[in-house]
């Protein structure tokens, strides 16, 4: 199958009329990057880093996998969103999404509306690339997973558009390039220097 056509194109310029210590939130296709350069991005503002998809097994105490087979996507998907609901009104953070929280459209609303959101955007060829060793993550486990991402990201790809104000191109390069770039992408409040003195 052939990889689908995803546009390159940055979304149109758009700085929401949030404060400069609401959350920056990453969202984006599972292997994209988020947690990676979600940790980086939290240190070089000195915010605090969430993974949407660790406190949710912190609360639940199981893994995510574990409340896919008990509760079905469609469980997993209202707890997802509960906890979105609750981590975009913390001030202050960096937050890292799951790759499918886009697929609700209260979540896309919170994303647009409470945070400054990220789109970090990959394509089918690199996420199978670092996925293709994974055996945990639940959308994995079918018969062929390297068009099951190519499936996700032709569906999600406009899900991502319409819940962020940028979009960074995630590759090949170390994770400090990515986290630079998405330096450059933050409206000048966002950055720690915007409240010095």
């Amino acid at each position: 199958m052939a990889e689908p056509v995803v546009p390159d194109e940055p979304l149109p310029p758009d700085d929401p009329d949030l404060p400069g210590d609401a959350p920056v939130c990453l969202i984006g296709m599972m292997g994209s990057g988020k947690s990676t350069a979600g940790r980086r991005i939290a240190s070089l503002l000195g915010r605090r880093f969430l993974d949407a998809d660790r406190e949710l097994e912190a609360r639940c105490g199981v893994p995510i996998t574990t409340i896919f087979e008990l509760e079905g996507e469609e469980g997993f998907r209202r707890r997802e969103s509960q906890m979105l609901e609750e981590l975009s009104a913390r001030p202050g953070v960096v937050l890292a999404t799951g790759g499918g929280v886009v697929t609700v459209a209260r979540n896309r609303e919170l994303l647009r509306s409470r945070c400054f959101t990220i789109y970090l955007q990959a394509g089918a060829a690199e996420l199978w690339h670092r996925l293709r060793n994974d055996r945990v993550r639940p959308l994995l486990r079918t018969a062929d997973p390297r068009a099951r991402i190519t499936e996700l990201v032709t569906v999600r790809d406009p899900l991502y558009r319409a819940s962020a104000h940028r979009l960074v191109r995630t590759g090949r390069h170390p994770v400090e390039r990515t986290a630079l770039d998405i330096l450059a992408a933050l409206p000048p409040r966002f950055h720690p220097a915007a409240t010095s003195p």
